[in-house]
């Protein structure tokens, strides 16, 4: 069947040239008064360049005391709309549609806090947290209420924030009425409680936004608000109350698209057990592939039923083409909307245009808030995998007019993206790997069989492969590259990028117990050619590598203990927000660390342990050792002398994220003179 996709599609004046909506998306890139800048523009135009049918420009505030992040975007007077016609013209001059989303905190600034706020008070000087009621948070447990006058003048921000955008040119205006703004928390059955005023009426403050801004925009003027049809709360409204009570009147309003977001950050008990409600705005690590297919579906048969027919765009967790097409063809929203693969690769809508989706940088869907910092944290948004995006202009490929020979040692993620990027650039370069493929540690890294989704760490090596294997590169696999290896081709850079070394340790027995069987690495049991047998008593040694490989095999049907020496589980650096529910996964499977437990032995079938009351010794079949990565500066050594320029990237540098491994290697190749 030929997907709807790339059809065209028409609403109230919008014309989109394809189904794919780049999602609003905080970046944090404004300056510290919320203006528009050079590097928002940039961001935003290479999205547009990427082919979608319109890009929404991320939450934007129409009052200052509503910011959630320090860097977030604001349309509060007439200064702004200035600064906007940049980021406006990049969108459009690249053939997509324009839109912006209006936003206004509510209890939302309450949120990510690392010191104690005041009652009623954000995090961010000068912010409030609050609500119709405050009879449930988020972040900021004594928020305030809302006075009727405070809620009139909010509207109207809105509304003449609604105006500036306009007249900046954007296309059509979204509002956030979603995840716990404040008029999400006016449409909640949940926090919406005890009024007695106008705003009682849990739809008016929605209602009011849209006529006002209607009155000073026109009413033919496209209004594509992003709203919760689902908060999947104990007690919160779900998709039949929305379209009974919420549909017909935001319909009456004229919308052109309705946004659609399901699950709400509110402090209440998720409905469902087996999903938490953020789980729909959000989709963690392990969340399932389009995870609101079927609330789609049940929402278009809930309109349908009631006689109203409104275009609605689909989005959370559309990860590859497949995924952005079920969304489209299978559940039958009319647009597909996207966020992180936007980031990962602002050209992926084209590359599936032209038949190029072997060419798609898919997510990882991890990685990013470890390098910059995430929204909530200091930190403006960005990929672990694609180091150009927030850079457009700065990391531009400027074809050199000296091509040197670079030697890249090592074909993991550090390398083989500075050999790619130095390749496009135009040097020669060669790389040399030890192992007979590319890929290194990430291309272990997601093997687990039992555990959802880990097949997306393994789409980052996949694509460096295929980019190699259409590049200029020299590829010499199966060469453990050493000084003379090197120098034999004169290079005027030497790029090391071989990794870490698994840390050693003491244990009486290790050499005859790795002999025999009984002790392996993570590395060997994960690796994808000839992986380490594994018998059916299990010992992990080592939670913070460790954990999640003793998940998966406890569900693949090994009795598994994960043991560490340290006082309680610490994750691994480059684990970052998976540890959640990778502990709660442990605890719902009966799997616990067992810390305080030093290995100090191997024998015939069994490990000895240190413990604070003496010693314990276990039987086990594989004693699966993950003591850590370590630095292996030996070649970094043997070059020191040597008459070339030697960048190190990676964990050859310190062992980190392969994010960290990519971000220096795609700056230190653009270095190279």
């Amino acid at each position: 069947m030929t997907s709807k996709l790339f059809e065209p599609f028409d609403a109230k004046g919008l014309h989109f040239k394809n189904r794919i909506i780049h999602e609003p998306t905080t970046l944090n890139m404004s300056d510290p008064q919320g203006y528009a800048t050079r590097r928002l523009a940039a961001a935003y135009g290479s999205l547009a360049a990427g082919g979608y049918g319109a890009v929404i420009v991320g939450a934007t505030c129409v009052r200052r005391d509503g910011l959630i992040n320090e860097r977030m975007l604001g349309l509060y007077d007439e200064d702004y709309v200035i600064e906007f016609r940049d980021t406006v013209a990049e969108i459009k001059n690249n053939g997509s549609l324009a839109g912006i989303q209006l936003f206004y905190g509510g209890l939302i600034p309450g949120l990510g806090t690392t010191v104690p706020l005041e009652p009623g008070k954000g995090w961010i000087p000068g912010t409030v947290a609050w609500g119709p009621s405050n009879a449930y948070v988020i972040g900021n447990a004594s928020s305030g209420v809302v006075p009727t006058e405070e809620y009139d003048d909010i509207v109207e921000c809105f509304a003449q924030a609604g105006r500036r955008a306009k007249e900046a040119g954007f296309d059509f205006l979204s509002f956030h009425f979603c995840h716990g703004s404040l008029p999400h928390t006016n449409l909640s059955l949940l926090s919406n409680q005890g009024r007695t005023d106008k705003y009682a009426d849990r739809f008016y403050m929605c209602e009011a936004i849209i006529k006002r801004t209607q009155e000073l925009c026109g009413k033919d003027f496209p209004i594509v608000p992003r709203l919760c049809v689902d908060e999947n709360l104990e007690g919160g409204y779900d998709i039949e109350y929305f379209a009974e009570h919420y549909a017909p009147r935001l319909h009456a309003l004229g919308i052109a698209v309705l946004d659609c977001t399901f699950g709400s950050m509110l402090g209440a008990p998720s409905r469902r057990a087996d999903v938490h409600s953020t789980e729909f705005i959000g989709p963690s690590f392990y969340s399932a592939k389009v995870i609101n297919k079927s609330n789609i579906q049940t929402l278009r048969a809930a309109l349908q039923k009631r006689g109203i027919d409104m275009p609605l765009i689909g989005s959370a967790n559309l990860i590859t083409p497949d995924h952005l097409r079920t969304m489209v063809d299978e559940a039958g929203a009319d647009f597909a909307g996207v966020c992180r693969l936007s980031l990962d690769d602002p050209d992926f809508p084209e590359k599936m245009r032209q038949g190029r989706e072997d060419e798609i940088r898919l997510s990882t869907h991890t990685g990013a808030s470890l390098l910059q910092g995430n929204i909530f944290g200091k930190g403006w948004a960005g990929s672990a995998q694609n180091p150009v995006f927030g850079r457009e202009d700065e990391f531009r490929i400027v074809p050199t007019i000296r091509p040197r020979k670079i030697v890249v040692v090592g074909g993991g993620s550090g390398g083989m993206e500075y050999a790619l990027t130095a390749d496009e650039i135009g040097h020669k370069v060669v790389l040399f790997e030890r192992e007979a493929s590319l890929g290194g540690a990430m291309d272990w890294a997601g093997n687990y069989p039992a555990l959802p989704n880990m097949e997306m760490l393994r789409y980052q090596p996949a694509y460096h492969r295929k980019m190699i294997s259409k590049s200029g590169v020299d590829v010499r696999t199966g060469v453990n590259a050493g000084v003379a290896e090197i120098m034999a081709e004169a290079p005027d850079v030497v790029v090391i990028a071989v990794g870490a070394a698994p840390v050693e340790i003491a244990v009486d027995g290790l050499d005859a117990a790795r002999a025999a069987g009984l002790a392996v690495r993570i590395d060997e049991v994960m690796r994808r050619d000839a992986p380490a047998a594994v018998g059916k008593r299990v010992i992990v040694y080592g939670a913070a590598e460790g954990a999640e490989l003793a998940l998966d095999l406890k569900l693949r049907g090994h009795d598994v203990r994960l043991v560490d020496a340290g006082p309680a589980y610490a994750p691994a650096n480059y684990i970052g927000s998976r540890v959640w529910a990778i502990m709660g996964m442990m605890a719902h499977f009966g799997l616990a660390t067992e810390p305080g437990k030093t290995l100090t032995g191997l024998g015939n079938g069994t490990a000895t342990f240190s413990t604070a009351d003496g010693s314990e010794t276990a039987e086990a079949d594989t004693v699966i050792i993950c003591a850590g990565r370590r630095t292996d500066n030996a070649l970094e050594t043997a070059l020191a002398t040597a008459s070339v320029t030697v960048h190190v990237v990676g964990d050859a540098r310190t062992p980190r994220s392969y994010g960290n491994a990519i971000h220096e290697a795609a700056y230190l190749s653009r270095q190279v003179r």
